[in-house]
């Protein structure tokens, strides 16, 4: 009787066990992966002329000669416009008559002081007619220099606004001139990586549609001053235009490389996400499964960082995620 009974329970034992590992569901698990990471700030950015003026006048005058084409490159301190300046000259030659004039009278009275033959105050006089004579030359000349218009500094020519012949008067814009050999690119940032961004970062632009790729550039402008309504600051970067083909008011995009770090990275299937929080299952040392919320950093060529919730020895379930749920009691393989 003794031994029936024994071989029963063998025989249940053994069911169980059938059973048991018929419950037991497979999975693929593995402990996260410590791996360098290389963080990148990317951003919209907007690029501007490295420097632009509007070209105008000082002086009301009617333009008398157009010497530059539009969209060319133009040399710094080359001639652009010409005003009309017969008056000037006019007067200009009139007043070097005089100066003339005045220098010989001022000669002859020093040879006649020279012998005592005149007064000093009226030598004194003559010297007087002959200084602001050369004063009024040198302010004609200026007034003949204002309606010379030159470039300011090398640059490329925009669309002029009127012709010869067209009377212009101060601040009315002729033309821009636009510097676009090197260019600004400006964005914002936000808040929170004010203190990982410096004076002298390098970074990348991307232009879109594909014009150019990869253009390296370095910050050179921080703004100290976080706008209080989009909690961000402005960093301004400046970028060789290669041909040209970049043109001042375009959409790109800035890539800023942050400090490298060492994380914990896990296959991007592993993850669950609920709502705004994120899961992940562990496998416990009796086999049972664990629901553990974890923190996410940046997502790479197919595994996530974890900035928070794994330990270096957990065992994250990446594959049999959909048969199972908290408590499941699994095999790994």
């Amino acid at each position: 009787m003794t031994f029936y009974l024994f071989k029963l329970l063998v025989l249940c034992l053994v069911l169980l066990n059938k059973v048991s590992a018929q419950n037991q569901i497979v999975v693929g698990a593995q402990e996260p992966i410590v791996k360098q990471i290389s963080d990148t700030l990317e951003l919209p950015g907007s690029v501007l002329a490295n420097e632009s003026v509007k070209i105008t006048s000082v002086v009301s005058e009617k333009i008398h000669r157009i010497l530059f084409e539009e969209g060319v490159f133009v040399k710094k301190n080359q001639l652009l416009i010409e005003l009309l300046d017969n008056e000037e000259k006019a007067i200009l030659n009139q007043v070097s008559a005089e100066l003339e004039e005045a220098s010989i009278n001022y000669k002859r009275a020093l040879k006649l002081s020279e012998r005592g033959n005149i007064s000093q105050s009226i030598l004194d006089n003559r010297l007087m007619i002959k200084k602001k004579l050369s004063g009024k030359i040198n302010e004609i000349s200026a007034q003949l220099e204002d309606h010379k218009i030159k470039a300011p500094f090398d640059g490329f020519t925009g669309i002029r606004n009127f012709s010869e012949g067209s009377f212009v008067k101060p601040g009315d814009v002729i033309t821009e001139l636009h510097d676009i050999k090197t260019l600004k690119v400006q964005a914002y940032v936000p808040e929170s990586f004010s203190n990982k961004i410096e004076k002298g970062d390098v970074f990348l632009v991307d232009i879109s549609d594909n014009i150019l790729q990869n253009i390296s550039g370095k910050i050179y402008v921080i703004d100290p001053i976080i706008d209080k309504n989009t909690r961000s600051f402005r960093v301004i970067g400046k970028i060789e235009n290669p041909k040209n083909k970049i043109k001042p008011g375009m959409m790109v995009n800035l890539r800023i490389p942050l400090d490298d770090r060492n994380s914990f990275v896990v296959r991007e299937n592993a993850i669950i996400n609920e709502d705004d929080i994120s899961y992940v299952f562990l496998v416990d040392k009796d086999n049972k499964i664990i629901k553990k919320k974890v923190e996410l950093g940046i997502r790479n060529n197919g595994v996530v960082e974890i900035i928070k919730g794994l330990k270096s020895n957990d065992m994250v379930v990446y594959e049999g995620i959909n048969k199972i749920q908290e408590g499941s009691l699994v095999e790994v393989k």
